[in-house]
């Protein structure tokens, strides 16, 4: 073969349409489980569970085996997928799985190659690390193959490598340095074949390309096989591909995969150092079988708190420990993360693994381990326009959209404090979060005992007692016993500031009530002046994604306001029921989840807490808190608490891996009576 080639139609036909034994190397990323919807039918990744994507996958790339050379190597590039999309939700191990499956299928599994990236996807997650990283298998077809000598001499399982911008939409292009590399780990000779059965815009093609034109200089051509009519256009014009061969589709069947459980041949080892959690590094599989047998066992789930989290990892791994980590899913608990710790050259895993219940959430403080950011941004305020800017409300039970009428008061640097907004004919004075202080007020709110009036680190255990540590007084067990709540300093002054005047934040008036009142006493705020709405910068920088939101001011536990609403209908001797026969009829569905405190639980929005301080008649305390509002400027920016750090680690030993792991459950009381002692 003297020239690159597409072929376009269906991976099974395509395949079919090559000769068995003439592809020395098969490098690809297939659509990953769930993740896009290509839409055409019968897509790949579109199936119903894991067990039938794998399945399918195994069918598909025994038959790409077929066509390799008999030293024949490939390199599969495959990410992971989260069960569900949001909540404390299970990592399916799905590569591992994968994997595991095709070696039983006949695969030879020379390595894995864990592709960190550097420039990966920023995350807000909280209760986990962020992904930044995926593995690259390599299998071979037999033992004796063209990738053994790269592999006996450089022994380099980690590669960093930055993702790669492109002209196209298709975000799940693999970088083409990654294919480079790959491709580099092997000897090709001259009239080596290269093939991609799901080739994407092209990548392994323009590769194979540029080697072929540069510094390789061997006569290597590229065959890739598009269903995809955008794809196959956009592969002619990136790699300048002539040759397309069309193919027919071909039926074929496929098995989903079975999976198994836990061997029943290894001893368990219940590890009972720590109710709030464990981390220990097994140093072989043996080991590690036996800790995840032993978190199975009654002995070990008692002793823990069901908030508990732990780090199980193995030193000397195989593909059998990544595979049977998805197995603890059978058994009440779920994979957070796969955490990778390298130390450039070699990598072994460690799973932060949970409690599957949606009692309670896990204790996670990610805030701990969070990294600086390099370089604080600046932004000079005073060369922005505000006015006219875009305000979306999401802190009521529908949406809405205003826009900056005004600026009343400034911070120092000139960013926008206390503002106007209009809504369709009504006008609302709000308080703005300033960007650099955003997080930390969120969750400023601060609780001291009512007793001793000693601050309170840990302010409530939903399951657990909750005692103060200063003067012995149980907490959260009636009205008497809530502990003293106060808010940062900052929101008090511009509260203080706005009482004062005639309109408080957050109140909506009429925009004409508000024009013919704002002569009156408005402490420091000076009066409004009309704006040129179609002239406004600001109104244009929702183009550039920039705009106000308009949200509850704190962040605060649902198990917290769960409790204290419990607290004060049994001060007022009210049932449950008894509260919502208070409340109009919408709303017979959506009181009680407010007093649950496990993940079916919820947290009344402002306009509730108007109704629930008339039921109650109490207009202090939480209630007055929860009503809080403010807008937070929404752009692209770096967390002010820094940055989350990921699921590589580099370069840490064990005892400064275990520091690091602990962290990130200990509680808070205890936690700094450790750093105290330091």
């Amino acid at each position: 073969m003297k020239k690159d080639i597409i072929i376009h139609g269906d991976v099974w036909a395509g395949l079919e349409f090559i000769k068995d034994n003439s592809v020395s190397v098969a490098i690809t990323s297939p659509p990953y489980w769930k993740q896009r919807d290509y839409n055409f039918e019968g897509q790949i990744g579109q199936e119903e569970s894991p067990e039938e994507y794998i399945g399918r996958l195994v069918t598909i790339f025994n038959k790409l085996r077929q066509k390799l050379k008999e030293d024949g190597v490939f390199f599969l590039n495959i990410g992971d997928k989260y069960l569900n999309q949001y909540g404390k939700s299970h990592l399916m191990m799905i590569p591992y799985r994968l994997a595991y499956h095709m070696v039983k299928d006949g695969w030879i599994l020379e390595e894995i190659i864990i592709w960190y990236k550097p420039n990966h996807m920023p995350s807000s997650v909280k209760d986990r690390f962020t992904n930044t990283y995926e593995p690259i298998f390599v299998f071979a077809k037999r033992k004796e193959n063209i990738y053994k000598d790269f592999y006996k001499r450089e022994k380099k399982s980690v590669v960093e490598i930055p993702l790669q911008q492109t002209p196209w939409k298709h975000t799940a292009v693999y970088p083409e340095n990654l294919v480079q590399e790959m491709l580099e780990r092997v000897n090709l000779n001259n009239g080596d074949i290269v093939l991609d059965p799901f080739a994407g815009t092209g990548t392994t093609g323009i590769v194979v390309k540029n080697l072929r034109n540069g510094f390789l200089s061997k006569e290597v051509y590229s065959i890739m096989i598009e269903k995809g009519n955008e794809f196959v256009k956009i592969i002619k014009e990136r790699v300048g591909i002539e040759n397309i061969i069309q193919v027919r589709e071909i039926p074929y069947t496929w098995h989903s995969a079975k999976e198994e459980n836990l061997p029943s041949n290894i001893d368990s080892l219940p590890l009972v150092n720590d109710k709030h959690g464990e981390v220990h590094i097994a140093q072989n599989y043996e080991e590690f079988l036996s800790i995840l047998k032993g978190m199975c066992t009654k002995e070990f789930k008692n002793f823990h708190r069901e908030d508990a989290i732990y780090f199980v990892g193995v030193k000397e791994w195989n593909l059998q420990s990544l595979y049977y980590v998805h197995a603890v899913y059978k058994y009440g608990y779920v994979v957070r993360n796969m955490l990778v710790v390298s130390n450039g050259s070699k990598w072994y895993p460690i799973f932060m693994l949970s409690r599957d219940t949606t009692k309670v959430a896990y204790k996670f403080y990610l805030d701990r381990v969070r990294i600086n950011p390099k370089i604080k941004e600046e932004r000079d305020w005073t060369k922005e326009e505000f006015i006219g800017m875009k305000v979306r409300d999401i802190s009521g039970k529908t949406s809405r959209e205003g826009q900056v009428m005004e600026i009343l008061d400034k911070y120092p640097d000139e960013f926008p404090k206390i503002i106007v907004v209009q809504w369709n004919g009504e006008a609302s004075i709000e308080f703005v979060m300033h960007p650099e202080k955003d997080e930390f007020l969120m969750e400023g709110l601060r609780f001291f005992c009512p007793r001793c009036n000693n601050e309170l680190i840990d302010p409530y255990d939903p399951i657990g007692k909750n005692i103060c540590s200063f003067c012995g007084l149980e907490l959260w067990i009636n009205v008497e016993t809530i502990p003293i709540i106060k808010e940062p300093q900052e929101i008090l002054e511009y509260v203080n500031d706005l009482e004062k005047s005639d309109y408080l934040v957050g109140q909506i008036v009429d925009v004409v009530d508000f024009k013919i009142k704002k002569n009156g006493s408005f402490s420091k705020f000076h009066s409004l002046d009309r704006i040129n709405w179609g002239a406004s910068p600001g109104a244009r920088k929702l183009v550039e994604g920039e705009y106000f939101t308009k949200m509850r001011l704190y962040r605060i536990d649902q198990p917290i306001v769960a409790q204290y609403l419990t607290l004060l209908r049994k001060s007022k001797n009210m049932r449950i029921q008894d509260v919502i026969s208070k409340f109009p009829k919408e709303y017979y569905h959506t009181v009680g989840h407010w007093f649950r405190k496990d993940f079916g639980g919820s947290i009344p929005i402002p306009e509730d807490i108007k109704l629930l301080k008339k039921v109650f008649n109490i207009h202090d305390g939480l209630l007055r808190i929860l009503e809080r509002t403010a807008l937070k400027f929404q752009t692209v920016k770096t967390s002010v608490k820094g940055k989350n750090p990921g699921d590589y680690i580099k370069n840490k030993n064990d005892e400064e891996l275990s520091t690091f792991l602990k962290k990130l459950y200990v509680p808070s009381t205890e936690y700094l009576l450790t750093m105290c002692k330091k």
